[in-house]
């Protein structure tokens, strides 16, 4: 059986083949594309069992897709796997004909319980883990726990968490999140070495990849774009319970002009964590969340 996996990101469509992998589908054919369009043709010319797809994506989105695809006669069995999951989402994507959505970040039981029905194996009953949920609550500060088996999840390697500091001026890669009328209620941010060790990790790019960008004391442009990944998945972290959803709206690396006022979200006093991760094989950077 073919799948087809639909997401403009390289790194996020390796994430997605990797889960497959651990869910126990590593027995099917996996067909990538890289924005809706793609995918849309790629139905007709590969004639997928199942398509996988982002919600968001350049040239044509993936509800987009999904409607052109219904429209054109073409029942390919579809579901999403994206950074969102609001009730508007969710209701858009059932209307349309999805059979599911997936919110990130998710595990290989999340794909078991949403494939299996679909390709085999599963139990179409069950539940759905991580899926977020959505609210107008408060905003609240993750736990370790969760931030460690996100990371553990998209890197496939071992994470320890440890309290760290405040960054003080080495910030690598810092994230902007904003609720639904756009007003910043979060920031995120990775030192150098964390930035390097988590873009490198993320994209199967070998330790040394990393050690040289600290050593040179400049973020490389495959090991930012991997990082901002990450920033993105990151952004379910905060949506659980009855918070209000948050998205990454922007993120900012080092050598660029990071607004005054992110830096100074960045080294308030409250409503703050701030982590020493260690990534087993690589290294020690810290991660620092902030409350707006």
């Amino acid at each position: 059986m073919k799948i087809l996996i639909a997401d403009d990101s390289r790194v996020m469509r390796q994430i997605v083949i990797r889960t497959l992998r651990q869910a126990g589908f590593d027995d099917h054919e996996v067909i990538e594309a890289e924005n809706g369009r793609d995918a849309f043709e790629k139905v007709s010319s590969e004639a997928p069992d199942l398509l996988l797809s982002d919600w968001n994506m350049p040239e044509m989105t993936g509800i987009e897709c999904l409607r052109a695809l219904r429209a054109s006669g073409a029942d390919v069995p579809f579901g999403f796997v994206t950074s969102e999951g609001s009730e508007e989402m969710r209701s858009a994507a059932a209307a349309a004909g999805a059979l599911f959505l997936i919110a990130k970040p998710f595990s290989a039981d999340t794909f078991e319980a949403a494939l299996g029905p679909v390709l085999g194996g599963g139990s179409a009953s069950a539940e759905l883990e991580h899926v977020t949920t959505t609210g107008t609550g408060a905003t609240q500060l993750p736990v370790a726990k969760d931030a460690r088996d996100m990371l553990e999840g998209l890197l496939n390697k071992e994470c320890t968490f440890a309290d760290g500091n405040r960054p003080s001026g080495n910030v690598g890669v810092v994230g902007t999140y904003v609720d639904s009328t756009t007003k910043l209620r979060a920031v995120v941010a990775f030192d150098l070495p964390m930035a390097a060790y988590i873009g490198a990790a993320i994209g199967l790019l070998p330790p040394g990849a990393a050690a040289d960008a600290v050593d040179d004391k400049e973020l490389f442009p495959n090991l930012r774009t991997n990082a901002a990944e990450v920033l993105n998945v990151m952004a379910a972290l905060f949506n659980v319970g009855d918070a209000a959803h948050l998205k990454l709206y922007s993120h900012h690396a080092l050598g660029e002009q990071i607004p005054t006022d992110v830096i100074g979200h960045l080294t308030a006093l409250g409503g703050r964590v701030d982590w020493a991760v260690s990534v087993k094989g690589y290294g020690t950077g810290t991660l620092s969340i902030v409350l707006v």
